[in-house]
């Protein structure tokens, strides 16, 4: 039984924690890029209650921060297919893992906006 316990745990350190690291490390980044996009276009849709500096105006603040987080939502989907091309898998799956990262980043926006929003 012991041995059987050592296999697994050898084969959980080597293939599985790997995999799983990466995997939360660009959900979680994705997770913030969609909440910096939909704080911005929280900000550039509605006229806030705070008010930033008293000089800015809120549609241009919003759109900057939108912009901010479109490029760093950008920045970590070519960081994983980076990562994906490295692993030489068929192109169809990295054209699919692609489609389901855009449709999952553009649906997560929605949901935030719908929570933000309690109209």
């Amino acid at each position: 039984m012991a041995q059987v316990r050592a296999k697994w745990l050898a084969y959980y350190s080597e293939h599985v924690e790997p995999v799983s690291k990466e995997l939360f490390s660009h959900v979680e980044k994705m997770i913030i890029g969609t909440l910096i996009v939909s704080a911005g276009a929280h900000v550039s849709s509605n006229e806030p209650a705070v008010v930033l500096f008293g000089y800015l105006r809120h549609g241009l603040v919003g759109r900057g921060v939108m912009l901010f987080g479109v490029i760093l939502l950008l920045l970590n989907f070519l960081d994983g297919l980076y990562k994906l091309a490295k692993l030489n898998w068929h192109v169809a799956y990295q054209i699919l893992m692609t489609i389901l990262y855009v449709a999952l980043s553009v649906r997560l926006i929605q949901l935030i906006l719908a929570f933000r929003g309690g109209e």
